[in-house]
C-alpha cells in the first residue's frame, strides 16, 4: 500500500488556458503601441476573462490517506475520516462507473464522475486501506 493516493483533475486544461493567456499578453504588448483603442477595447476583457477562467475553474479529485479521504468536487469538498466509512459502493453495469461512499451513519457521499480515477485503481486503493467494497 501506497501511504498517500492523489487523483486531481479539472475541466479544460490549465495548461492550454496559461498558453491562451501568454498569447493574448504578448499580441495585447505587441499591439498596443500600434493600436491602443483596440487593445482597451477588446484584448484587455479577454485577458480578464482568460485570468478569471483560471482562477474559478473547480478541481476535482480523491486524496486518500491512511486516516482521512478528501473528496473534492468543485465548491463542495468533503472530509471523510476513514473511521466513519462503512464501504465504497461500486455501480458499473450501466455506463460509466459510479461510486458512493457509504458512511457509518447510513449517509451517503457521492463521488463526482470528474474526480473518479479508473473503478479499479479506486477498488484497490480503498481495499488496500481496509475499507470494503460492495457492487450494486
Amino acid at each position: 500500500m501506497t501511504c498517500d493516493f492523489s487523483y486531481r483533475t479539472r475541466p479544460g486544461g490549465l495548461v492550454l488556458s496559461a498558453t491562451a493567456f501568454a498569447g493574448l499578453a504578448l499580441l495585447t504588448a505587441f499591439l498596443w503601441h500600434l493600436i491602443p483603442g483596440f487593445v482597451l477595447l477588446l484584448l484587455i476583457p479577454a485577458l480578464a476573462g482568460c485570468l478569471w477562467q483560471m482562477i474559478v475553474t473547480p478541481v476535482y479529485g480523491l486524496h486518500l490517506s491512511r486516516d482521512v479521504w478528501y473528496v473534492y468536487d468543485g465548491p463542495d469538498d468533503h472530509i471523510l475520516p476513514i473511521k466513519s466509512i462503512a464501504h465504497l459502493r461500486v455501480c458499473d453495469h450501466d455506463g460509466p462507473a459510479r461510486c458512493t461512499i457509504v458512511m457509518t451513519d447510513g449517509s451517503h457521499v457521492g463521488v463526482p464522475e470528474q474526480a473518479m480515477p479508473a473503478p479499479l485503481v479506486l477498488i484497490r486503493e480503498a481495499t488496500d486501506r481496509g475499507i470494503p467494497v460492495r457492487a450494486l
